[in-house]
């Protein structure tokens, strides 16, 4: 079982949000911000951003309709990271 810091993934997500939307900034983005409402951010976004997290925190999201539906802030997608990475059971 893997345990990831939610603060800390969160965080690489908003730093991920800015890189996908660099005219954003990153002083306005926060755990509760709506993706879909935030600026030019759309559902390709939120799938390229699902994509970003499975790579880098070895998780799988994107197959899970549920966590898809579920991505509508970076908290959220932070807490199906966790999650994600907790069930996991790491094969040696």
């Amino acid at each position: 079982m893997t345990v990831l810091d939610r603060s800390a993934v969160a965080e690489r997500i908003i730093a991920w949000v800015v890189e996908l939307v660099p005219e954003s900034g990153s002083a306005e983005l926060t755990s509760d911000t709506d993706l879909a409402r935030f600026a030019g951010f759309d559902s390709v976004a939120i799938l390229q951003l699902l994509a970003r997290a499975e790579n880098e925190f070895d998780v799988s999201l994107t197959d899970q309709d549920d966590v898809i539906r579920a991505a509508g802030s970076v908290g959220t997608i932070a807490d199906q990271v966790v999650r994600c990475a907790a069930n996991r059971t790491d094969v040696p």
